[in-house]
């Protein structure tokens, strides 16, 4: 087993700024070029759900849940779940957030409107 001090020196070891740059700058343009396609794809998600509960009058403070909601079927989407494996993610989600005390109408909209994801 190692000691304390062979631990801190080989932490201290792969954390030198030199390699950590050199590391980063390799990953860099892979790390900006993901974060642009998923924001170009996740940003509209996000102002459907929003349009959506704004067409159902639902308070502000709740908007949060329902961009929840609609995020973690865009994460099973882009995970390459499709298909029923989506429809099924997508319903045990929407029975997640009915729990919560989230408008079933309201969800289920989401799903239709802005996933193409009939739930009930």
């Amino acid at each position: 087993m190692k000691t304390d001090a062979q631990r801190i020196a080989s932490y201290l070891a792969k954390t030198v700024p030199a390699t950590l740059s050199l590391k980063i700058a390799s990953v860099l343009g892979g790390m900006q070029s993901g974060f642009a396609a998923a924001t170009n794809d996740l940003v509209p998600m996000e102002q459907a759900v929003q349009g959506v509960c704004n067409d159902a009058a639902v308070p502000t403070i709740q908007y949060p849940f329902y961009l929840n909601f609609g995020r973690e079927i865009w994460s099973g989407k882009m995970q390459g779940i499709d298909g029923p494996g989506l429809i099924a993610v997508a319903q045990s989600l929407h029975d997640k957030y009915v729990t919560y005390g989230l408008a079933t109408a309201v969800l289920v909209d989401i799903a239709d409107q802005v996933f193409t994801i009939t739930v009930t």
